[in-house]
């Protein structure tokens, strides 16, 4: 941590650098040409409304995108950090791929997100693209993308701020300028000693705050070349938070070192882009005993080493050149978890190893740019990939730590296939409507292949078994500016159909107490699932916005809601599921945002956010309330590039339940929580 620590404070002390060149070039690795409509895009400033500490929980402005559960990346689990763009079947390794200036961000194990690395101090914007993605590992982006824009060359800022729960934020950027080179570095700091997730009427003796602890480091170098321009990263992370429950904890840590090169000729435009990333994750989980007097361990998830490697090549021809878009894509992941586990006694009794890989190869081409029917009024646009999966080298090896025997050893067989997806639209030529059909799919993750896990006295079996999931989908969208005379009135709405095949879910199979093959004993209240593919999801719904820009002197607002009316069709295999709603899908999710100039100094943004009912089990047999909260900041400019504010998250102190276990016990997420902070820069 100390080497962490020493670089962040060395990456801050750019913030007092000079202000970018306006000559230097800055290379990006993002899409060459957009393939997926964008619905929502937050600028900076945006995410600076908000007063969110970290991405995640800025997101929440945006209904119907979410982690799996409604805790905040603060105090949730990374196993269950995965991204859903719509809430058509939540799951912990998340159904979109997130990527920062083109890289893919999803882990290389689980494919959740390490959301505490992108504060929102770094980001220049962060886009929206639900729906299949159409262009750049495809097989990652099942709902959609989210594109984040870092801000690298930005005029340098500093964000520190400290509050309830003893919590502590830092996070800083500068930028240096040579001739034809720009170096950025970013930098945060966040702690806290959080809070407790159960309520008090709940609460035991085993129950105890989730501390949180994180830092991050990126360092940019954009060199301009002629015709295009190099671009070299370089970033690492750490972070360690508590379970809430005495003896549970977790850590991760990763590196990541990407190197792009976009270069112009009298065809097209190129870019191409390598990169490498490197992670390791702990997690220590515990059962709970009757009453919440004492935890006993469960599981000891020493290490979790994965990495990756991939990279991409896209091409755009130049306007009049008669060829398509064309992207390549390649990622290779590996990992295994390395574990303790069946606690008897005084000390954990098996070991356990199981891991694989998983390589994706993808091509696809597009049309270079909308392709006009006048004859009916509209433009063409899409574009086709073909994919190619493979998981291979899966093995689970559990042993007795006592004898040294081993007790099970599968060497799981090598699948692997190739699946045709793509995305095809028509839009009015002079309209604000367009409709799209597209098809992708998901292969599943190596955790969700090999590994296990329990949480108290729910425990889920992995399913080397898996198959892919495919999705398919039909999209009316309805996006329209109007400028009036005092501001412009933006209106953005969506119907989509979304049929989703073989989704991966984790189904109960059975119910302590009881003695169960591979487990061991569960105790009362306590479930045995496994991940299987669960026949299909339909889904339908309908998101929009209306929002009202009237410029930085006078106030604006916007609206946004998602309805989704999403049902499981279990089949012949698993009747017990047809017309149930997925796992943490609620219904039904909405924000409203205030940002309102009071004087030329004085700026108050609140934030108005909630959403239905949602079921903690694939069962709907536990139910998670409904609720609604308010986020508040306050901030005062004492000069054009330094501010003070006071913001405040749930300042209604509501109670927001995230998760329900089988005796009855509502796990809640973070309540009221205020900070007083400064921010210097723009």
């Amino acid at each position: 941590m100390s080497l962490y620590v020493k670089a962040m404070i060395f990456a801050l002390a750019l913030v007092a650098g000079q202000t970018p060149a306006s000559e230097t070039v800055i290379v990006r690795a993002e899409r060459l040409r957009e393939a997926a409509p964008l619905q929502t895009s937050l600028s900076g400033t945006d995410l600076q409304i908000t007063g969110a500490v970290r991405l995640d929980e800025a997101l929440r402005v945006v209904p119907g995108v979410g982690l799996f559960r409604r805790t905040s990346s603060g105090a949730a689990n990374a196993t269950i950090q995965g991204l859903s763009l719509r809430p058509i079947a939540p799951n912990g390794a998340g159904r979109a791929l997130v990527t920062l200036d083109g890289v893919p961000q999803n882990d290389p194990f689980g494919g959740w997100v390490q959301w505490g690395r992108y504060d929102p101090l770094f980001l220049e914007k962060v886009d929206v693209r639900r729906g299949a993605e159409g262009a750049g590992f495809g097989p990652l982006a099942l709902t959609g993308t989210l594109d984040l824009t870092e801000a690298r060359g930005q005029p340098s800022a500093l964000n520190v701020s400290v509050g309830s729960k003893n919590s502590v934020h830092a996070s800083g950027r500068g930028s240096r300028a040579t001739p034809g080179a720009m170096f950025t570095a970013m930098a945060t700091y966040d702690a806290s000693d959080g809070a407790f997730a159960v309520s008090p009427s709940q609460r035991g003796t085993v129950d105890q705050p989730i501390d949180y602890q994180s830092v991050s480091l990126a360092l940019v170098t954009d060199i301009a070349r002629g015709n295009g321009a190099w671009s070299f990263r370089g970033a690492g992370f750490s972070e360690a938070k508590g379970a809430g429950l005495i003896n549970g904890q977790s850590s991760a840590q990763g590196l990541d070192i990407s190197v792009a090169r976009r270069f112009e000729t009298d065809l097209g435009e190129s870019r191409f882009l390598i990169y490498a990333q490197g992670r390791d994750f702990t997690n220590q989980t515990v059962g709970v005993t009757t009453g919440r007097i004492r935890s006993i361990p469960a599981l000891d998830q020493f290490a979790t080493p994965s990495s990756a490697l991939g990279g991409s090549f896209a091409f755009a021809p130049q306007p009049g050149r008669n060829l398509p878009v064309f992207t390549a894509d390649w990622r290779s992941a590996e990992g295994e978890t390395r574990e303790l586990f069946r606690f008897i006694g005084d000390d954990f009794t098996r070991a356990r190893i199981a891991g694989g890989r998983q390589d994706l190869i993808g091509l696809g081409f597009s049309l270079p740019k909308p392709y006009a029917l006048k004859a009916l009024g509209l433009r063409l646009d899409g574009g086709v990939r073909l994919d190619y999966w493979a998981n291979s080298g899966g093995l689970r090896v559990e042993s007795d730590r006592g004898s040294g025997n081993v007790i099970l050893n599968e060497r799981v067989r090598d699948n692997d296939g190739t699946v045709a997806t793509g995305r095809f639209s028509f839009a009015q030529l002079n309209g604000p409507l367009r409709a799209s059909l597209y098809r992708t799919f998901r292969p599943a993750t190596l955790n969700e292949l090999h590994r296990p896990f329990r949480i108290g006295n729910d425990v889920t079996e992995a399913n080397a078994s898996l198959m892919p999931e495919t999705l398919l989908g039909f999209d009316v969208d309805f996006n329209s500016k109007h400028l009036m005379q005092n501001g412009t009135l933006a209106t953005s709405v969506t119907l989509y159909f979304n049929r989703l095949d073989d989704p991966i879910a984790n189904v109960t199979i059975a119910n302590g107490p009881g003695v169960f093959p591979r487990v061991g004993f569960l105790p009362a209240g306590g479930s045995l699932r496994e991940r299987q593919n669960v026949g299909r999801v339909d889904a339908t719904g309908i998101e929009g916005s209306l929002s009202w820009d009237a410029g930085v002197s006078a106030p604006s607002w916007s609206l946004a809601a998602s309805v989704t009316d999403a049902r499981v069709d279990g089949g012949a295999v698993l009747p017990q599921l047809t017309d149930k709603r997925p796992a943490q899908a609620p219904s039904w999710s909405a924000s409203a945002q205030l940002n309102w100039p009071v004087s030329e100094k004085l700026t108050w943004g609140v934030t108005v956010r909630g959403e239905s009912d949602r079921f903690e089990d694939d069962l709907n047999s536990r139910k998670l309330a409904a609720y609604g909260a308010i986020d508040s900041r306050l901030s005062w400019r004492i000069s054009p590039r330094t501010e003070v504010y006071v913001s405040g998250e749930n300042v209604l102190n509501t109670r927001i339940a995230t998760a329900r276990a089988g005796d009855n016990i509502v796990s809640l997420t973070q309540r009221r929580v205020v900070r007083v902070g400064l921010r210097l820069g723009r």
